[in-house]
């Protein structure tokens, strides 16, 4: 296993230190969806969807990574055949004993909180878990098979056709464990899909202005790109690199200056004028039924909540601006420290 090992570099070391936090950003995407469900979210509920994740991202890395570092050597001194004999683990339980006792565990244990997951939480029949666990594992192996799809210039891992008929038994058996656990434990009736949550957790805020962010980043894009593209077709370029339009001179500069103001509007449109006009809700907040004011505002009291809460949050969302982004960190520790203690923002007490 050791010489095994020594095949492939420190970027499986890397892969295995990133993986939880990798695992807390695809997180993101779940937790929206169980809002979008059930607009309130316990702590059980975010561990859930994270071991989820963590699970499905770690059954990929580790039956199809690390990959060997040098592709040519390894695959000049390496051929692995498909194995395509149907119970063949029975012949090496006979030779080899306990290891092969170990490995025929592992392969049923490896998929069996993927039948779990199917059945307690996404809510699928053993029907659909039975061919969802085979296709899982089919494409885990033929991945290996074909070194991830031409990835690799060779298979640096066995195909094995057993592996399909033991995976498979573990999603089923994982189906089989949540249907037990449920007859103990029923699943939480949905809420009244039309109540808002007008107290919304900090993790709640979290996700909703993630969503918001996501159309902010695209306007921003499309509305960058479609400047450029128009400025470059009726502008006449210089020697010196400027641009002429209109009997003045551009310097490219005048990229970052649109960009930034696209950014700008973007966020005010989604983070300022959308919750202004529907009532408290942004489209994050729409899809995760919450909403931002908490309470009703009128006149100037509501104008300076949403001034004082866009220019926070903007604040904030300069961490990912490479000439503000200590700015942007430190306005994020600062918010999130007073939502600790005071269990609100500073807006929400205008």
């Amino acid at each position: 296993m050791l010489g095994y090992l020594e095949t492939f570099s420190y970027s499986f070391i890397i892969a295995v230190a990133l993986w939880p936090f990798l695992s807390v950003v695809l997180t993101l995407p779940i937790l929206a969806l169980m809002y979008h469900r059930h607009h309130r979210l316990r702590i059980k509920s975010v561990l859930t969807a994270y071991i989820c994740v963590l699970y499905a991202l770690g059954l990929a890395a580790f039956t199809l990574y690390p990959m060997p570092d040098d592709p040519a050597s390894y695959c000049l001194t390496h051929s692995l055949k498909p194995q395509l004999h149907v119970m063949r683990f029975l012949h090496d339980i006979s030779t080899d004993g306990k290891i092969a006792v170990l490995q025929l565990l592992f392969n049923v244990l490896l998929f069996m909180p993927l039948g779990f997951a199917l059945k307690r939480w996404a809510r699928w029949s053993a029907v659909l878990v039975l061919p969802a666990g085979f296709v899982a594992s089919a494409f885990i192996e033929v991945s290996q098979l074909t070194g991830v799809w031409g990835v690799y210039p060779c298979a640096y891992r066995q195909f094995d056709v057993d592996d399909l008929i033991t995976n498979t038994l573990g999603a089923v058996l994982g189906c089989l464990v949540a249907w037990t656990y449920g007859l103990v434990f029923p699943s939480e009736n949905s809420i009244d899909p039309h109540e808002v949550n007008m107290r919304p957790g900090l993790l709640h805020r979290v996700v909703a202005l993630v969503i918001d962010l996501i159309f902010v980043w695209v306007c921003d894009f499309a509305l960058t790109f479609g400047f450029i593209a128009w400025f470059h077709h009726i502008a006449t370029p210089t020697l010196d690199g400027r641009f002429m339009l209109l009997g003045h001179t551009f310097a490219a500069g005048v990229f970052d200056v649109v960009a930034r103001l696209g950014s700008v509007l973007a966020f005010f449109v989604f983070e300022l004028l959308i919750p202004v006009l529907c009532h408290g809700q942004t489209l994050g907040a729409m899809f995760t039924h919450m909403n931002v004011e908490m309470r009703v505002r009128q006149g100037g009291r509501r104008a300076l909540f949403y001034l004082l809460r866009w220019l926070m949050l903007f604040a904030a969302t300069q961490l990912f601006v490479t000439p503000w982004a200590r700015v942007g960190v430190v306005v994020v520790l600062i918010l999130c420290v007073f939502y600790v203690v005071a269990r609100r923002m500073p807006y929400d007490f205008v």
